[in-house]
């Protein structure tokens, strides 16, 4: 098995483990009868042990439903316009008149202060409702912000005596403007809108930026809504003794426990202390695992990079040792063809057959050039596909040469009727091996058939022989017969030549027979 698929299966037990463990410790679960029991008992002696900052009677601030509309985050605007102050829009002898014909008695006489027909404010105006302008400002706000714009807003001592009227939202405003309001008020400014919205919902406990609400019980019948403000100083501290943590709700968020908008969950120093000591030490067991599987994994990438390295160098040298040789060769072979006719006839087939291997040879190395420039940056090999217009002398003109060199006959059976394009060089490469693994391995009654079949045409190079190994074992690197000399990249270069033409290879075991299949192109390159 190949280091890389053993390291592969290894990471994935690695994950399965880690993620159980992580599942088993973390992972989201209904709380338990014993859990939401030891909740209350908790959230009961909290009641009792800590001490609450304040206590506010939402009832007795609010008494009315037109007043309980103040603590609403939705009923108040998130800017105030300065346009509601202008004396210069609506001002009209005749818009005024219209307003107090049409509007609610409030707000006509706001419409009467704006556009300063009066000077005197009615002491009625700020404590009767509506306490809300249709713009969602409270009428204390709009009367204030007047008295600021016309400078009467020295003493603010009536602000503080009427802080009940303004909406909660611009309580924050106002202390900006006159100061720290202290107290309830000043408790109040400071919550945020989802902490008024769970105190209009009447949620038993809500958990605020700086406090705990827990809501006090009474009878149904009084209908009070008061709450105990805990600070979260004084519960964290509490908790730290306790098994829990808590939390504002979100959703998706895991819980223990849910309890309105309180998430109750385990701490993480609890957890660390359930979890038992051959739990954890398997868990960092798995992880110095995985770790060295990753120690691996890199080992085997650099390793297999310095080897890439190696082959490439190789081939580099060879390629550019060759080219002087051959180019001598070639002007050799050029001042002999210019006499070939001085030479009886057999040296003459010698001479041609000596040209066309030095011509293989210039091929080849250009061939490898090509590969190290990166000429195919799709593939591995690079394809020039010309039509093949005499599939039987490109054959015979490859296998003739082989069969002299290994003194064997073969059968050769070629039945090509429509065009045909190849690459006239890988083309001949593969017959070349194919016919020479045969003659070194195999055994008489050597053939090769060359024929189409539907949209492909097939190479078809069998013997008598007989074979023991598996295909994927022949076409791997450097894999040798008993009878072989070579460097056993024969059958591996096949493989890869096929592959990348986006073909396929059989291999019949006895008698030995391989069956190579490749597309038909309908044109050059396509």
């Amino acid at each position: 098995m190949k280091p890389y698929i053993v390291l592969i299966f290894t990471a994935l037990i690695v994950a399965f483990f880690s993620g159980s463990f992580v599942l088993k410790t973390f992972a989201p679960r209904f709380a338990s009868q014993y859990q939401i029991e030891e909740i209350n008992d908790i959230k009961e002696q909290m009641k009792s042990q800590i001490t609450p900052y304040a206590i506010v009677n939402f009832s007795s601030l609010y008494y009315s439903d037109e007043q309980f509309q103040l603590l609403n985050p939705s009923m108040a605007i998130e800017e105030f316009d300065s346009d509601l102050l202008s004396s210069s829009k609506g001002c009209s002898n005749i818009e005024v008149l219209q307003s107090q014909l049409t509007a609610s008695r409030k707000k006509g006489m706001w419409e009467l202060i704006r556009c300063g027909r009066i000077r005197s404010i009615p002491r009625w105006f700020v404590k009767t409702p509506p306490f809300l302008h249709d713009s969602g400002v409270s009428y204390a706000y709009l009367l204030f912000q007047y008295q600021l714009a016309t400078g009467q807003a020295e003493n603010t001592s009536w602000v503080r005596r009427r802080l009940s009227f303004f909406h909660v939202s611009e309580l924050s405003q106002l202390q900006r403007e006159i100061g720290p309001l202290g107290g309830i008020y000043g408790l109040l400014a400071s919550l945020s809108e989802d902490t008024l919205r769970d105190i209009i919902n009447e949620e038993a406990r809500i958990l605020a930026k700086n406090y705990l609400l827990s809501r006090i019980k009474y009878p149904r019948q009084y209908n009070v809504l008061e709450y105990r403000f805990y600070t979260m100083d004084s519960i964290e501290r509490y908790l730290e003794s306790t098994p829990y943590q808590i939390s504002r709700a979100r959703p998706g968020k895991w819980c223990v426990y849910t309890e309105g908008p309180i998430c109750w969950r385990q701490s993480t120093k609890h957890l660390l202390q359930t979890v038992s000591t051959s739990t954890l030490t398997s868990f960092i067991g798995i992880l110095v695992i995985f770790f060295i599987i990753l120690w691996l994994l890199f080992s085997k990438i650099k390793w297999d990079k310095v080897e890439e390295n190696r082959k490439k160098m190789a081939l580099q040298v060879l390629t550019h040792e060759f080219r002087t040789p051959v180019a001598s060769l070639l002007l050799i072979i050029d001042k002999l063809n210019r006499d070939i006719d001085k030479f009886p006839e057999e040296q003459q087939e010698d001479l041609l057959r000596i040209s066309g291997e030095v011509y293989r040879l210039q091929r080849l190395t250009e061939k490898s050039k090509h590969y190290l420039q990166g000429a195919n940056a799709r593939g591995m090999l690079s394809f020039t596909y010309q039509e093949l217009e005499n599939p039987e002398d490109l054959i015979y003109d490859t296998i003739i040469p082989i069969k002299d060199t290994y003194l064997k006959e073969i059968d050769i059976n070629i039945d090509l009727k429509g065009p045909v394009f190849v690459d006239f060089y890988w083309f001949q490469i593969l017959i070349k091996n194919l016919v020479e693994n045969s003659f070194i391995h195999g055994e008489e009654k050597h053939y090769i058939n060359v024929f189409e079949k539907d949209k492909n045409f097939v190479i078809e190079v069998g013997d008598g022989g007989e074979l023991n190994k598996d295909l994927e074992t022949l076409t791997s690197e450097f894999v040798k017969g008993s009878k072989s000399s070579g460097t056993g990249l024969g059958l591996n270069i096949i493989k890869n030549i096929v592959d990348e033409w986006g073909g396929k290879i059989e291999l019949v075991k006895k008698p030995t027979r391989f069956i190579i299949t490749l597309p038909k192109r309908k044109k050059p390159n396509g």
